[in-house]
């Protein structure tokens, strides 16, 4: 009996302390962001705008007349991020297309200078938008990448490592959260001028003075360029080509892509310099691929770069979710055919999970305020109706949406 008593005291009182609370989350099963294993019967308490605490439900008390939202089951996990994206500046935009279907923060990849402070504006009179996160124009070498195709007010253009440096101050002081570097050599035949591995070894020194990661856009033929300059962040797939002629000498009998012996060296120096690969599959590849809409040849250049991604992935390599929003055929809101490449090239649903909340909150700078669901930091989260480890898709049955501590979307009010 005496046994009984003590362990019921005891229980009682190691209960954590929420009285500071003012939103509860309990009884769903609890996806943190950092890849552990989900908790059954979760809890998270908000006060005001942060995490308060995070656990199992019966490890709290859970204070008289504060909030609760029932999760009756679902999954809660943090907002999910899209670590690549455009065409995303407006506060409107960033709530109507994104914030409203889960997607908590975006990540610009390329504004005018003019346009940085748009990522700022936290709202619209209907209600907060999703966070904006920038890198500012592209940092190229003169007549370079992005500005000979999207006009000069997406470039920032310099020459010499002094240049560079004072780049990459003035980027910070207007606000960049990362930086982002052009190494893009020509494509359809046209040469254009690159950074010189000392401007990129510059660039980086400099950004990382400001506490700022460099992500590159990098074609194929100047990767080496990227890795001796030491960037952080690799966007996209740095194929040898995404032609199937140019491809095809590198299939074998059976139809399967073997990675040609120097990109696989590159590949590997990546994972050994610890480069995050943010590979936007769905604008490289076409969610055609996944409806079974593509000619032969597109389906094999298609498996080839899973096959990349799935050797990057086998290597161990460490990927964050983006899928390069605000071009041609890649859809707003949840990032679901990303999620779906990503499981196709090999990824578990754990590993795309973290890639689209832990880890892309870091490539956009924002890992120490964003991304997991740990006491403390900023209370983005969403509740989905069903399990994501399961089947992925359930990520787009959104039941609440919470950004900031507040309340977005709920079950009973309008999505949109």
């Amino acid at each position: 009996a005496f046994l009984i008593i003590c362990v019921s005291a005891c229980s009682s009182l190691s209960s954590k302390n929420i009285e500071s609370a003012t939103l509860v989350i309990t009884h769903g099963t609890l996806i943190d962001g950092t890849g552990a294993e989900p908790l059954s019967d979760g809890l998270v308490a908000i006060q005001e705008n942060q995490i308060l605490a995070v656990g199992r439900s019966q490890e709290f008390k859970i204070p008289e007349d504060i909030y609760v939202i029932d999760a009756a089951g679902g999954t809660i996990l943090p907002g999910i991020i899209n670590s690549h994206s455009h065409k995303d500046s407006g506060a409107a935009t960033r709530r109507i297309m994104f914030l409203l279907d889960g997607v908590t923060s975006v990540c610009d990849m390329m504004i005018s200078i003019q346009m940085m402070a748009d990522l700022d504006e936290e709202g619209i009179q209907d209600g907060p938008a999703a966070r904006g996160f920038k890198s500012g124009p592209m940092i190229t070498a003169p007549g370079g990448y992005p500005g000979v195709i999207f006009g000069l007010y997406n470039s920032y253009e310099l020459q010499g490592v002094a240049e560079a440096e004072q780049a990459v101050n003035d980027l910070s002081e207007r606000g960049a959260d990362y930086i982002k570097v052009a190494l893009e050599p020509g494509i359809f035949g046209d040469p254009w001028p690159v950074l010189s591995v000392e401007e990129v070894t510059a660039i980086v020194q400099a950004a990382h003075e400001h506490d700022l990661l460099v992500r590159a856009h990098v074609n194929n033929a100047a990767l080496d360029i990227a890795l001796e300059g030491g960037v952080d962040v690799i966007e996209h797939v740095a194929m040898p080509s995404f032609s199937y002629q140019d491809l095809e000498p590198f299939f074998d009998e059976a139809g399967a892509f073997q990675i040609p012996d120097r990109y696989q060296e590159q590949l590997l120096q990546m994972i050994d310099q610890g480069t995050i690969l943010v590979p936007t599959l769905d604008v490289i590849i076409h969610d055609s691929y996944l409806e079974g809409g593509m000619e032969p040849p597109e389906i094999a250049v298609a498996e080839a770069i899973l096959t990349v991604v799935g050797f990057y992935h086998s290597a161990g390599g460490t990927f964050a979710l983006g899928n390069d929003y605000g071009n041609s055929g890649v859809e707003p809101g949840m990032p679901l055919d990303e999620m779906e490449f990503l499981l196709l090239a090999g990824l578990s649903p754990m590993e795309v999970l973290v890639a689209s909340t832990q880890n892309a909150a870091f490539v956009c700078g924002q890992g120490d305020e964003l991304g997991t669901l740990e006491g403390g930091k900023l209370a983005d989260l969403v509740i989905v109706d069903g399990d994501p480890l399961a089947e992925i898709s359930v990520m787009d049955s959104i039941l609440y949406v919470i950004k900031d501590g507040e309340i977005v979307v709920s079950p009973d009010q309008e999505s949109k």
